[in-house]
């Protein structure tokens, strides 16, 4: 059984992922913005963490840079209201998938699928190269030594 956490700063939003969340046999916890996630974190690490990309205060994608520090085996979902993700977060390591407002319970579960399986070779095998950084951060930093 895993770790779910969800956070959204939209509490309608939260229940709804809850509710169709609730049967997958996954133990389930909730935040209402990072720092509450952070919070979680360190009470009761999650496996997977849907993250809504767009709160007040620190959002989703501070919380995805704080989390990649901490806890580089926990594999992130981020949820977002735009159709299209642009690079510097589609190429954040350990975001696995993106899901766009309103989402399908399918989605949802398909997108949990996929970060299971991922969680499950990281503890097996280790990060992946690709997954030990930010590959963004890793290019800029390549090109400053041409």
């Amino acid at each position: 059984m895993a770790k779910l956490l969800i956070v959204d700063d939209e509490p309608r939003v939260r229940e709804l992922m809850l509710r169709q969340l609730e049967d997958s046999g996954h133990e389930l916890c909730e935040a209402e913005d990072a720092p509450t996630a952070l919070d979680v974190m360190i009470q009761t690490p999650c496996d997977v963490i849907f993250c809504d990309i767009q709160m007040p205060g620190k959002d989703g994608l501070w919380l995805t840079a704080q989390l990649r520090r901490t806890y580089p085996m926990a594999a992130v979902i981020l949820a977002t209201g735009v159709s299209s993700v642009p690079p510097n977060v589609s190429m954040q390591a350990g975001v696995l998938a993106y899901l766009v407002k309103p989402f399908t319970r399918q989605a949802l579960l398909t997108s949990l699928a996929t970060a299971l399986k991922w969680v499950e070779d990281t503890r097996t095998h280790g990060p992946k190269t690709e997954d030990r950084g930010d590959k963004l951060t890793d290019w800029l930093d390549e090109l400053k030594e041409l």
